[in-house]
């Protein structure tokens, strides 16, 4: 099995590495991944996700083309998600969506700690978009927020002292289930940090990857993808 990553962004090698080392970690023996990058963006502010879409959904058809069983959109924005279904007929996973539709099968009320607060408008509209709204108790975002290009960001200890903070005032607001709002969280953490942070706050954390690529797996090897109905075919 072949799963294509799409970033809405650009990562330098060192991450990339990084990111693919964790994949193979993730994925079944027989599956192999690889990252195709939306060239140029930088992500700010919300409004810069709608411009992916040109760019997402030519990738997304260069992979089709070349034979992947599965696409990964992979951020917590869904970007171009019904555009990029709509494009091809192999199965296309949004990080968010396959998150929060499998959040709902563990936990009636959860929590999402944003990295970036100038991007929670565009990541409630993806929850908004899986109709998953109505159980999330909060959106909190960290103090300095994790951009495309990498800038200033925490130490691996800082941010997990930064997530356990914010985390703890998400249960005290109710929440029975933590979802970190990022897909390259893991590129922040030292190993074991969700883990650490399950047993202090009480409550899973959530880290999206693992549930975004298993969700593409899963797809592929049943041989589902999205209804021609919901998104006609326009290639």
């Amino acid at each position: 099995m072949r799963l294509a990553i799409i970033l809405p962004g650009e990562l330098p090698e060192e991450a990339k590495g990084a990111l693919q080392a964790n994949y193979k970690r993730i994925v079944a023996s027989g599956t192999d991944t690889a990252i195709f990058e939306v060239k140029g963006s930088q992500i700010r502010v919300a409004g810069d996700i709608d411009l992916l879409i040109p760019k997402a959904t030519d990738i997304a058809k260069q992979a089709e083309k070349q034979g992947f069983d599965a696409l990964v959109l992979n951020g917590m924005c869904d970007f171009a998600l019904r555009a990029a279904r709509g494009a091809v007929q192999t199965p296309v996973v949004g990080a968010a969506s396959a998150t929060y539709h499998l959040v709902y099968q563990l936990a009636s009320k959860y929590g999402v700690i944003s990295v970036n607060e100038r991007l929670n408008p565009i990541f409630i509209r993806a929850i908004k978009e899986s109709g998953c709204y109505e159980r999330m108790t909060s959106m909190r975002a960290i103090g300095k927020p994790l951009t495309l290009p990498m800038g200033e960001f925490y130490t691996p200890d800082e941010m997990e002292e930064e997530l356990l903070r914010i985390g703890r005032k998400q249960v005290e607001e109710g929440a029975q289930v933590l979802v970190v709002a990022c897909t390259l969280i893991s590129l922040f953490l030292k190993p074991g940090a969700l883990n650490r942070l399950r047993e202090r706050l009480g409550v899973m954390v959530i880290d999206p990857q693992p549930i975004a690529l298993k969700t593409a797996e899963m797809l592929a090897g049943l041989r589902l993808a999205q209804s021609d109905l919901e998104y006609p075919h326009n290639a």
